[in-house]
């Protein structure tokens, strides 16, 4: 990690880490009401431009986060807003994905739906 880890940052960084849930910088503040939301909000920026975190967008309201240490993909009940966590090779993503002249590098999938 090539961030200054200061004590606020460490905490909010422990909180990530401990979750295993797709958080909002609101989610955190509630966890964390002693640190104010924009300390929060910077810190979040922090650690997706170090790679600390991922940044997704899973709705068209806020954005979201999460703390993954493997990485994998999202789906998503358009009704309740529940995330469920699902793996899948990339390398087959990528074969299913008629791109020509087009280097994929990342795969990110987030599939939208209903529960069950």
């Amino acid at each position: 990690m090539t961030i200054r880890l200061t004590k606020k940052r460490a905490e909010i960084l422990a909180a990530l880490q401990q979750s295993k849930d797709v958080f909002t910088a609101k989610t955190l503040h509630a966890k964390l009401p002693h640190i104010d939301l924009v300390t929060i909000y910077r810190a979040i920026e922090v650690f997706v431009a170090d790679g600390v975190i991922t940044k997704l967008a899973l709705s068209s309201s806020e954005a979201s986060y999460e703390y993954q240490e493997e990485p994998h993909h999202h789906a998503v009940c358009v009704d309740c807003d529940k995330v469920t966590h699902f793996t899948i090779k990339d390398e087959a993503l990528r074969k299913l994905l008629p791109l020509e002249n087009f280097e994929i590098g990342e795969v990110e999938l987030v599939v939208k739906g209903r529960c069950g």
